[in-house]
């Protein structure tokens, strides 16, 4: 557990660590933890354990049992683990395919997931070629001007596509940028029917870069995988060619996370 070494004005950050501490032993528990009981081994009064565990249970991170009292994970706590552990697995499963298209394209290749409107970044392995596309992990870059982000925003139903379209900030990073919320969804349908996103020089001058989308076993698009490489290089024989092997890497992770096409509950509609 953590320490309780602060002073009354870090009450705020003394309630995040009651709170996560509270989370950490519930999660320990199988029969459930009782109001009294987090206090004594939490050393918190009643009152405050009692307020922890009711602000926990509010944002639904716990749920108590209306026959016994206890509290027990909720389906929040339970979603954000479950992310976590399919976030795992991903990269596990993930991280030999990349290498094989760095192989195959000798481009650098990303592994994205999409949060919100945005996409971030979650692996990456690195071209060998002096000139070479290079970030950050965990950097966060709008969807609508990059391959990764076209592909997942495509994968959406259409009422939660237009939703996060209509969150999206289209301020121009380059001339070739989509301008409008109109053309922007008709460059999301053209990507859905196609299985692969494209951006030419959208967010960067002179990168162009290539997407295609990793789904998982309930047949959702949960990430997707990208070729990016200096214009130069990456040309409209160059993309024609690498399509095909990029559509079936994704299609290869997808399968070992457990899909299968007739899963599929998001296709565009």
């Amino acid at each position: 557990m953590m320490s309780r070494d602060l002073q009354a004005e870090d009450a705020p950050i003394r309630a995040i660590l009651n709170a996560m501490d509270a989370l950490e032993f519930i999660a320990q528990s199988r029969q459930g933890v009782g109001v009294r009981e987090l206090a004594r081994t939490l050393r918190l009064t009643p009152a405050t354990a009692s307020r922890v565990l009711a602000s926990l249970q509010a944002s639904d991170m716990l749920d108590q049992d209306p026959d016994t009292a206890r509290y027990h994970l909720g389906p929040r706590a339970l979603k954000i683990a479950a992310d976590h552990s399919r976030s795992i697995n991903l990269h596990g499963v993930a991280e030999s395919y990349l290498r094989d298209l760095v192989d195959a394209t000798g481009e650098t290749i990303f592994l994205g997931v999409l949060d919100g409107a945005e996409v971030v970044v979650i692996n990456r392995i690195d071209s060998p070629q002096p000139l070479r596309m290079a970030g950050e992990l965990g950097t966060r870059e709008p969807a609508h001007c990059t391959a990764l982000g076209k592909i997942m925003l495509a994968s959406k139903p259409t009422h939660e596509r237009a939703d996060l379209v209509a969150r999206l900030a289209m301020e121009p990073d380059t001339g070739n940028r989509v301008m409008t919320r109109e053309a922007l969804e008709a460059v999301l349908e053209e990507t859905a029917g196609r299985g692969w996103a494209l951006d030419d020089e959208e967010h960067f001058e002179g990168v162009r870069c290539i997407a295609a989308g990793i789904v998982n076993s309930e047949g959702r698009t949960i990430a997707a995988i990208s070729v990016s490489g200096p214009a130069v290089r990456m040309t409209d024989a160059k993309i024609a060619a690498t399509v095909p092997t990029l559509r079936a890497m994704a299609a290869a992770v997808s399968r070992r996370l457990g899909y299968r096409p007739a899963d599929a509950v998001n296709a565009p509609r």
